[in-house]
This record gives C-alpha cells, sequence and structure tokens, in this order.
C-alpha cells in the first residue's frame, strides 16, 4: 500500500427515495454546523478562555441533537465531519491572522454536501455501485481507467463525500493507494513566465505560449443571464434557464480541470526542472473574454508539484527565483533596459541590436537564473 492520497470524484444516480434523503441530509449538516457554532459564540462571548478544541464542539453538536430530534435520526458520521470542518476552520483562524472567523453556512452560498466515514478495510464499490450507509446501494459513472482503480484491492477507502451542484449529483471518493508508475528522468529544464492570457498565460523559455479560451461558455453564461433577468423568479421557464445556466458553469469548471490534469502531466513526462518567478501567487490572470474569471495559478503550482512527488521523486522538480528585471534584461548579452514599458511585447537591445519577444526573454532570463544557482525554492 502507498501513500498516495487522492480524491476521485464519480458521477451518481441515485433514485428519488435516495435523492430525498441526500436533501435533508444537506440540511442537518448545515445545521449541526451553524448551532454548534452558534452555542460556542455564546459562550465565548461569557468566557473568552473557552478553546474551539474537537471534542468541545462535538458536545455542544451533541446538546443540538437534543434539542433538535431530527438531527438525531440523521447518518452520525456526517454531522461529526460538519464538526470536524467548523474545528480546522478555528485551527486556521488560530494560527494564520489572514483565515476569517469561521461563518454561519447558508443554503444559498454553500455547496449542498455532506461527508461519511468508511470503516477501515471495508469495500464500497462493487463494479458500478456503491455501497452508502444509510442509503445502500447507488449506481455511479466514471472513467474506465478510474473504474479499475476504484474495484481494485489495492486501495483503501477513508471517507466519502456526497455533493449537488444543483444539476447532478457527485461523489468524491477519497483514497489511499499506490503510487503510479514512475516516468524516466529527461534530464531537460525549462523556464516559464507567467503573463496575461491575451499573450499566452505560460510562456516557457522555448517559446511556446499556453492560452486557454472559455469564451463560448462565458459567452452563454452571460446570455441565460440575460434571459432569466426577463423571467419571473422560480417560474417554470426560469427554472429551467436556471439548470441551463448551471450546466454551462459545470462545462467551463471542467475544462479548466481537464486542461491542468493535462498540462501538467505532459510539462512532468517531459522536463525534471521547471523554474517560475517567485511572484506568481501575486498575479491574477483572467481569462475568458468579457466575462473573466481567475485562473488558479496557486493550484496549478501545487498540481505539478504534486505530480513530480508521483511520477519523479529524484528529479529537481518546481523551483523559483527572483523575477526582479527578468522582462527588462536581454538575455543574450545582459544590458537592462530600464525605460521598457508594460505594453511593449516586443523591443530592440539597444547593445547587441538582438530582437527580443518581452515574455519569452524573460522565460530565458528566469531559467538562466536558477541555472547560475540563483534558486529561493523547490519543491522537497
Amino acid at each position: 500500500m502507498g501513500d498516495r492520497t487522492v480524491g476521485v470524484v464519480v458521477r451518481i444516480l441515485p433514485n428519488s427515495e435516495q435523492r430525498e434523503g441526500f436533501h435533508r441530509n444537506f440540511g442537518c449538516v448545515r445545521k449541526a454546523y451553524n448551532e454548534t457554532l452558534g452555542k460556542y459564540n455564546a459562550l465565548y462571548e461569557k468566557d473568552n478562555s473557552i478553546k474551539p478544541t474537537y471534542t468541545f464542539l462535538n458536545k455542544l453538536m451533541k446538546e443540538s441533537k437534543k434539542e433538535y430530534l431530527y438531527l438525531d435520526a440523521m447518518e452520525s458520521t456526517s454531522l461529526q465531519q460538519a464538526v470536524r470542518d467548523l474545528s480546522s476552520a478555528f485551527d486556521n483562524f488560530l494560527k494564520n491572522p489572514k483565515h476569517n472567523h469561521p461563518k454561519f453556512h447558508r443554503k444559498k452560498e454553500n455547496r449542498n454536501s455532506f461527508r461519511q466515514t468508511i470503516p477501515a478495510n471495508k469495500k464500497i464499490i462493487d463494479k458500478n455501485e456503491l455501497s452508502l450507509r444509510r442509503y445502500g446501494k447507488i449506481r455511479f459513472r466514471t472513467s474506465p481507467e478510474y473504474m479499475e482503480l476504484l474495484n481494485s484491492d489495492d486501495i483503501k477507502f477513508n471517507n466519502i463525500t456526497i455533493a449537488y451542484d444543483g444539476l447532478n449529483y457527485y461523489a468524491i471518493i477519497n483514497i489511499t493507494t499506490n503510487n503510479p508508475k514512475q516516468l524516466p528522468l529527461t534530464g531537460d529544464k525549462i523556464g516559464c513566465d507567467i503573463n496575461s492570457n491575451r499573450n499566452g498565460w505560460l510562456v516557457t523559455s522555448e517559446g511556446i505560449k499556453e492560452f486557454f479560451n472559455v469564451n463560448h461558455e462565458n459567452q452563454m453564461i452571460k446570455h441565460i443571464n440575460r434571459l432569466m433577468s426577463k423571467c419571473r423568479k422560480q417560474s417554470r421557464r426560469w427554472k429551467k434557464l436556471q439548470k441551463r445556466l448551471q450546466k454551462y458553469y459545470n462545462k467551463r469548471t471542467n475544462k479548466l480541470k481537464d486542461y491542468i490534469e493535462k498540462l501538467t502531466y505532459n510539462l512532468v513526462k517531459k522536463y525534471d526542472t521547471i523554474v517560475f518567478e517567485k511572484n506568481y501567487s501575486t498575479i491574477k490572470i483572467l481569462i475568458g473574454g468579457e466575462q473573466n474569471i481567475i485562473f488558479p495559478l496557486s493550484g496549478f503550482i501545487q498540481r505539478l508539484k504534486n505530480k513530480f512527488k508521483w511520477y519523479k521523486p529524484d528529479a529537481e522538480g518546481v523551483v523559483f527565483v527572483d523575477a526582479k528585471n527578468t522582462s527588462k534584461k536581454c538575455h543574450h548579452c545582459g544590458h537592462i533596459k530600464k525605460e521598457l514599458k508594460v505594453k511593449t511585447r516586443k523591443w530592440i537591445c539597444p547593445e547587441c541590436g538582438m530582437e527580443l519577444d518581452r515574455d519569452v526573454n524573460a522565460a530565458i532570463n528566469i531559467l538562466n537564473r536558477w541555472c547560475l544557482g540563483d534558486s529561493l525554492e523547490n519543491t522537497q
């Protein structure tokens, strides 16, 4: 058994009775979370020495179950997981001032979901069916690759989350499995410059520019929102348009996730070292025309690190260098053009006369800085 923990998302097909039970559980989990948070806030106002530990919060949740009997009738581990999430939120708030104080969950703002734990050594998957406590067997759909993985005897099931996005039901199955087959080391390295999507959001030292386009999905979302604004809210046509709107939101999200998965795998397969500028986390890449969405750059970098860990643990992996003057410095002669404007995408070096693409030049300088030993951080 390996130490790789992954979440496998499958689409489930519950019957009407199971769907009704899911929605009751969604509401009960939200109620347990809010009641526990409310009780703790009230106690903290009287005595600020009380610490929000999981054990203490769980006692408050049990008190709520006595007050609201319908909570006691729900599946118990999903309520406990809601309290565990609240405890984690408090831990993050106390450890890092950037995290906000835990807030009450609202139906319109939070995803409908609940999580159940899975007993050790219990197999919940049988071909294309999963067994869920309190709900019985539920059919699901996924790719042949994931179907084979979930039916393998070499995995351990940790927990399962049931979620509803307004259109479909999903199960996120958390498993521990062996690391995949390692990729051979190539010895190749590459520098990457982060840029706006208009000029290629990712530009490499080899001159490759990556673009991501969700213009069609964004235009459809805008069009459907315009149609919904002309309908009476909660009317039959409004509800029909709402489902159609959710469909395009899902398409946009899935297209982005699929793009990131394929791009990160291809980069890790081809290169042993990928060099980025350190200020990547402060850059917001807007993608998709009039109705922009922010590219999850931090998630992309983390996905690269994870795949290096799984497929090439002996490689250098993801490293970072200082990005100062990487765009203004000629990679050929080293001359720095201080008056270079941001809008200028191509420029000629006044020292050596070489014509430079601003972003490709920056990517080459980023790679050169790492080669000279100016690395700030790596994946280890």
